[in-house]
């Protein structure tokens, strides 16, 4: 029972946050990629999770919303940094492969998030 009232609490507070517990999708069909954008801000990254289409190009745009650590991106398989001020937006791109999962945190690894080829 203390573990659902968590559970509970946990999403009512993404919620009021703006925080999404659920993956964006960006499944483009028919498109030559797929775009994803990410809004960086003092919290975090939102959304945290995309799913994506293996095999087709994704442009994957940052937004910064807010001052914070998370304006750093680090995506380590990719070899890239996404060096942010606020306002400011950046797109990376990249193919991802089927099962292929690119993790993505601040500097400090205190804010995290990923991208799920399917």
């Amino acid at each position: 029972m203390k573990n659902l009232n968590l559970i509970t609490r946990l999403a009512l507070g993404a919620g009021i946050m703006g925080a999404s517990l659920a993956p964006q999708s960006a499944f483009a069909h028919g498109a030559k990629h797929q775009n994803v954008t990410v809004t960086v801000d003092g919290s975090g990254y939102h959304p945290a999770m995309v799913n994506v289409k293996a095999g087709k190009e994704v442009h994957m745009t940052f937004v910064s919303k807010g001052e914070g650590c998370a304006n750093g991106v680090v995506i380590p398989s990719l070899k890239k940094t996404v060096n942010l001020k606020v306002g400011q937006k950046k797109t990376i791109m990249f193919t991802p492969k089927k099962g292929q999962t690119i993790a993505f945190a601040c500097a400090m690894k205190m804010f995290k998030g990923s991208v799920k080829a399917k």
